[in-house]
């Protein structure tokens, strides 16, 4: 008598079965195919781009999109589809290390005084309170009056402005959890504080900050694009999305796509790291689902 067996199936990871809750909504979906594209675009923005952003050709300045220059060229003859894609790029390497830095850093202070005693709490909380009363454009103008404008001054604000956020949400979590019945009987089996809040507590957190990671981002984009706007954010002749909208609006009689090369993109990444937000949020905490 043959017996039919059947093979196991390899349990998918968690960050699959993430991917495909976030690829079962609408929204959700949106958002990965924007994202995705967003990131690709500026991985591979050197093999994308048809021409060099920055070298500059004359003869064929202020002309309109066409099959040679599918956004047109702007006041120096630059292709402002290449700038427009190199420009993510420069987006990106602002708003990943200052999202992804702040939430490190305000994870485990917010951690450590969620767990901590009492009077380290209030000193780390006093230094949050401290950092989250400066406005933060008005903070950003003046660190870059201070040191000048670069991409890393960007990186400096917007993490240093960031941690306070990260740090609170972390704390309150903390809190939550440091009377739960798993961590008290961690403690009564004598783990230590560094055991039980990276291997117990952390696990627990991560998911609440990647959901507010993924919406932050396109504010940092936003915030870098203002301050390129403002001519301080990275330095020309840097491709820069604000730096577009800058030239666009000097130039919006003659040259409309300009603005709508640099306003676009900004556009487009808000939507789809919102979308990728909200169906992460669901996914990651299923009691904030919302009611359909």
């Amino acid at each position: 008598m043959a017996y039919i067996t059947s093979t196991p199936q390899k349990p998918r990871s968690e960050l699959m079965n993430i991917i495909t809750g976030v690829a079962r909504e609408p929204l959700g979906l949106m958002g990965l195919i924007i994202v995705g594209a967003i990131v690709l675009a500026a991985l591979f923005a050197p093999w994308i781009v048809p021409y060099d952003p920055i070298a500059m050709n004359i003869p064929d300045r202020m002309q309109g999109p066409s099959w040679a220059h599918f956004l047109g060229t702007d006041q120096l003859g630059r292709d402002t589809f290449s700038r427009v894609v190199m420009g993510g790029r420069v987006a990106l390497k602002v708003a990943l290390p200052a999202v992804f830095g702040a939430m490190a850093i305000g994870l485990t202070l917010g951690m450590i005084a969620g767990y901590g005693p009492k009077w380290l709490d209030n000193l780390l909380m006093l230094f949050f309170d401290t950092i989250r009363s400066f406005p933060t454009v008005m903070f950003a103008l003046a660190v870059v009056a201070l040191v000048g404008p670069s991409l890393q001054t960007v990186v400096f604000v917007v993490m240093a402005t960031s941690i306070p956020t990260y740090g609170r949400v972390a704390r309150t979590q903390t809190l939550t959890l440091r009377n739960s019945e798993f961590i008290l009987a961690e403690r009564a089996m004598g783990a230590t504080m560094k055991r039980i809040l990276g291997v117990h507590m952390l696990p627990n957190i991560i998911g609440v900050l990647a959901v507010l990671a993924a919406m932050d981002i396109p504010t940092v984009i936003a915030l870098e694009a203002g301050l390129s706007f403002l001519g301080l954010g990275v330095k020309p002749p840097t491709p820069s999305w604000g730096a577009l909208l800058k030239d666009g609006y000097a130039l919006i009689r003659q040259t409309p796509w300009l603005v709508i090369g640099g306003g676009l993109p900004i556009i487009l990444a808000t939507l789809g790291f919102t979308f990728l937000g909200e169906s992460l949020r669901d996914v990651v905490d299923p009691k904030l689902r919302k009611q359909r």
